[in-house]
């Protein structure tokens, strides 16, 4: 019952902008990442394939692996202190002294590449050494080795340092996101509660990451969020791949592997997932005017809103914050209007779409949805009349 919980309660905070960020009071009470029992997703989610297996990895191997760049270990949602050279080395004396380490997180994606999801910054330190990268320093048990990289070391602590055997528990496709989401969280709760988006991040690298990047940094993003977006949390990021997600699924456009037109099934995580693999297979063009599109309509809202761009009106001199479907039903309204178009009729554009933002029916969808992501269908298409009317009154 309490990860049914906490899920809610977290999706609640990630989609509608206009809560407060949620503290997690349940990680005292949850197990440790290395005693995690994966029988228990089975009683969770029986209906869904889930599949994590136990494997064992030299370090040579791992260490190969990267280099081969068939590891994947910096992804954005480690958030973990860089180690000194004092921890790093410990590191090593203890490997060489045979004693076991903590299980490694790791999870496989469809193209057999493995996403660090914890451990990471063992695996940098073992990699670093095998490069000579530092030296072992403030040893305690082996004190004879301080000072020495690793090509100074004999053969045979070379050989015990590479052979060294390393247990992983493997996350493999094709267990469902809402899944890897959950065991993500729970070995990393050392920290801060991780969100999705930062585990979604982790899990899609290529086109699609990079492209949230470079929008997110943009001024024109900015410059009409006033800057009002939690970057540290990704929570840009996502009001981003929201938009662009529901643009393409409005269009038709949004394709799964098979050239399957992909549907909204008010199931926001595996949404999005899946969006972001159609976003990585596309080819840089089709990037590039996936990009120009969502900055052409940002310069519209700002055009037509300003700096109340995205927001619910006013009822006094406080400016609402910006609210996450507005944001990505105004993001999809505004890409069918050129900006000299919205130049010309501004005040006319301006007044319909206040006329919508006072309508009860919108307002109870806005204040429904908190989270579950069940109101997007009826919201655009309260959104697609208006484009219409505008359409008509501009035409008038």
């Amino acid at each position: 019952m309490i990860v049914k919980k906490r899920v809610v309660k977290y999706l609640a905070n990630e989609l509608f902008l206009e809560l407060e960020d949620l503290e997690n009071e349940d990680n005292k009470n949850l197990l440790s990442p290395n005693k995690y029992d994966f029988s228990e997703l089975t009683q969770i989610y029986p209906e869904a394939n889930i599949k994590v297996e136990r494997e064992q990895y030299p370090i040579f191997q791992l260490k190969r692996k990267y280099d081969r760049e068939q590891i994947i270990l910096d992804p954005d949602f480690q958030r973990e202190e860089v180690w000194d050279n004092r921890q790093k080395s410990e590191l090593i004396e203890s490997v060489l002294m045979g004693i076991p380490l903590p299980i490694f997180y790791l999870n496989e994606t469809k193209d057999g590449q493995l996403v660090v999801v914890d451990g990471r910054q063992r695996l940098t330190t073992f990699f670093s050494f095998l490069n000579n990268d530092f030296k072992l320093t403030k040893l305690r048990i082996l004190p004879y080795l301080n000072g020495q990289f690793f090509e100074d070391l004999d053969e045979m602590l070379q050989a015990n340092l590479e052979d060294f055997q390393l247990i992983a528990q493997v996350i493999k496709p094709p267990t469902p996101d809402r899944i890897k989401f959950d065991i993500f969280d729970r070995v990393n709760r050392g920290g801060t509660p991780l969100n999705n988006q930062e585990m979604r991040n982790a899990l899609y690298q290529g086109r699609s990451t990079k492209l949230l990047d470079r929008i997110s940094k943009s001024k024109i993003f900015k410059k009409v969020t006033c800057n009002s977006i939690n970057s540290t949390r990704m929570k840009d990021k996502y009001l981003i791949l929201r938009t662009i997600s529901f643009y393409l699924w409005k269009k038709g456009q949004l394709l799964d592997a098979n050239g399957v037109q992909i549907e909204y099934k008010k199931d926001i995580d595996e949404f999005l997932g899946l969006a972001m693999e159609f976003l990585n297979s596309l080819n840089d063009s089709s990037i590039e005017q996936l990009e120009s599109i969502f900055y052409k309509t940002m310069e519209n809202n700002y055009i037509i809103f300003g700096e109340e761009s995205f927001r619910r009106l006013s009822d006094g001199d406080r400016k609402k914050p910006i609210n996450m479907i507005l944001f990505e039903s105004f993001g999809y309204l505004f890409t069918h209007f050129e900006s000299e178009v919205c130049q010309s009729h501004r005040v006319l554009i301006r007044r319909m779409c206040d006329r919508l933002l006072q309508k009860q029916e919108l307002n109870r969808l806005l204040t429904l949805d908190r989270g579950r992501g069940i109101v997007i269908p009826e919201v655009f298409k309260l959104f697609e009349s208006l484009k219409e009317e505008i359409q008509h009154a501009i035409k008038n």
